[in-house]
């Protein structure tokens, strides 16, 4: 991927697990709500500074991953991939991207001979995968229950 910086946080372990699971209380409660002001991050000193909704998110996710034990590997991507990029990036294989890019179903330009995709494009892609699997399963659990298979 156009990598251009990676940072890698080992798992928490005992009183520093502990601290991130505090850490990871907290964002959940104070999520950002429509309405409210920006959330701020403040030093000893008393500076104060807006916090972007993005980088809030990421905090919130990676204090969440940290506090299950998990480790966590922040990528910088660069706003535009590779067929191969996007393909490793999407979990798939490139003639899969590929087979996507030609039917239009994530958008594509060449530059030169070489297709490239946005990244915007990738990850509303994977996002709409993802809205329908969960209304799929969903469709199938009502399903199920409509047939009587979930009860005891």
């Amino acid at each position: 991927m156009s990598v251009t910086a990676t940072m890698s946080v080992r798992p928490a372990e005992g009183p520093e697990r502990q601290r991130v699971a505090e850490i990871d209380d907290f964002l959940r409660r104070h999520h950002r709500r429509l309405g409210d002001g920006p959330t701020r991050l403040v030093s000893a000193d008393g500076e104060e500074v807006p916090v972007p909704v993005q980088l809030f998110d990421l905090l919130r996710e990676i204090a969440a991953t940290l506090a299950r034990g998990d480790g966590v590997a922040v990528n910088a991507i660069s706003r535009e991939l590779s067929t191969t990029e996007a393909a490793k990036l999407l979990g798939m294989s490139r003639p899969s991207l590929v087979r996507l890019l030609d039917d239009a179903t994530i958008p594509a330009h060449r530059v030169g001979s070489h297709r490239r995709v946005f990244l915007r494009d990738v990850l509303d892609f994977r996002q709409r995968q993802l809205e329908e699997r969960r209304r799929s399963y969903e469709a199938l659990m009502r399903e199920s229950d409509a047939l009587g298979l979930n009860d005891e």
